[in-house]
């Protein structure tokens, strides 16, 4: 049957239940209980005979005759569902029968048993509909070959697959997990602009908006690097900022123009105090994945044995090479134009760059807080532009202002959130836990 025909059918059914006087889409719900409660508190319930009330959508049915067994699932967990003639009265089970279809959401009222098969389920004395769902799930999901169609109706994704839905909970608890370590190390977590008059901190093409208000052209933030460093300035210890970021770049396993970034900052600190942190980090909150100590390697010696210094060769016969947890150190100054020189050196700054299973992590720094070089830094920045690179750091005069008050000694760092989750949950693309990925509209050419 086509997807119109279907759908019609379902009005039609919408249009029987409004005429009964039936609320298809009522405010509230009876809901007494979830059903993990439910499970959780099955045998004494059961015991009881007590009534309770569960609510959640329809996943699947089966039965004939004066009895159905259905699945509900409202959104934490699963049980079956069983609704009887006997039970319900020819009137609520004719209801049921001939108006809720698999999709619905509905409120089920009744007592708790098991079957003979040891099932789990609530026997229906009551039927409400709760929404009515006016296209159809889909019967074949997991495996689509058109996966684009998982990422564009991410909601069904979530609905017709638990693994989908586990990454994203594991998403969360894996951010959560970030936070919680940064707060007891005593970071405070802030909040810094997401549009600015000029976009730094990052080598990266931003997006480009207008604010009508002061009419003056803004930017999505590349990076709050810069933001953050001015807390510095202005006597904050230590401070984190979970951050979305927008960078007008290519799309592909490891980018997204739209992702999540965690950046920390802290004073009188340096970047082997960082490297050391971020370590014991990875590994409290990922111990089955990160084992202390990590490899430390400087980039000079990894551009050694690839037999070149050119950039490329890094990407070509380096990068995939870096499968344990490493950190490569000590990379030249043009690179990092926001980091110290090491001491005795013009030309290698104290910055690293953390990989794992070929992946670029993390960035760390000890932060440049001498004003004069830093202008210096973005005036080759700026020449670098005027060559025709998109992506070189403007010079941001305010900043460089800042930094004259006086940043003290800072040690930073910056994750790529979206490839540590892609990582610990063995994604092979950031489209598989970012809920909501970048992509082309499906009708454009």
């Amino acid at each position: 049957m086509a997807l119109d025909e279907i759908r019609q059918i379902k009005l039609n059914k919408l249009k029987v239940l409004r005429k009964a006087g039936v609320d298809p889409y009522p405010a509230t719900t009876k809901r007494s209980v979830s059903v993990g409660e439910a499970i959780a508190q099955f045998d004494s319930l059961a015991e009881s005979k007590k009534e309770i009330t569960l609510a959640g959508r329809i996943m699947a049915q089966r039965g004939h005759g004066g009895l159905v067994f259905f699945d509900l699932n409202d959104g934490g967990s699963r049980i079956q569902g069983c609704a009887k003639e006997d039970t319900l009265g020819a009137e609520g089970f004719k209801f049921f029968k001939e108006l809720v279809d698999i999709g619905d959401i509905i409120e089920v009222t009744g007592t708790l048993f098991k079957t003979k098969q040891d099932e789990r389920t609530i026997e229906a004395s009551k039927i409400g509909m709760l929404t009515k769902a006016l296209l159809p799930l889909p019967e074949k999901w997991h495996g689509l070959q058109d996966v684009e169609e998982r990422f564009r109706k991410r909601y069904l994704d979530l609905l017709m697959d638990e693994e989908v839905k586990s990454k994203f909970i594991k998403r969360a608890q894996i951010i959560q997990g970030i936070r919680d370590y940064l707060i007891k190390n005593e970071f405070l977590e802030v909040s810094t602009p997401t549009l600015q008059p000029l976009y730094g901190g990052a080598s990266a093409r931003p997006f480009k908006t207008h604010l009508n208000a002061l009419d003056i052209d803004m930017y999505l933030r590349i990076a709050p690097e810069l933001y953050l460093k001015r807390l510095m300035v202005g006597g904050f210890d230590k401070v984190f900022e979970f951050t979305t970021n927008f960078r007008n770049e290519g799309i592909d396993r490891e980018h997204n123009p739209e992702f999540l970034a965690m950046e920390f900052y802290a004073a009188y600190k340096d970047y082997n105090w960082v490297m050391d942190l971020l370590e014991d980090m990875l590994a409290t909150i990922a111990p089955d994945k990160f084992k202390k100590p990590f490899r430390r390697v400087k980039y000079a010696e990894l551009m050694k044995d690839a037999g070149s210094l050119d950039d490329a060769v890094f990407k070509e016969k380096v990068l995939h090479t870096l499968v344990e947890p490493t950190f490569v150190m000590d990379y030249p100054k043009d690179m990092l134009p926001l980091t110290k020189l090491k001491p005795g050196s013009d030309d290698t700054v104290e910055g690293a760059q953390f990989y794992s299973d070929g992946i670029e992590l993390a960035k760390i720094f000890s932060e440049l807080n001498d004003p004069i070089d830093q202008r210096e830094r973005f005036a080759t920045q700026e020449n670098f532009r005027a060559k025709g690179d998109e992506e070189a750091q403007r010079m941001d005069t305010d900043f460089i202002e800042a930094l004259e008050y006086g940043m003290p000694p800072v040690g930073g760092i910056g994750v790529g959130i979206d490839r540590l989750i892609a990582l610990l949950t063995d994604s092979s693309s950031l489209r598989e836990i970012i809920l909501f990925p970048t992509m082309r509209p499906k009708d454009s050419h």
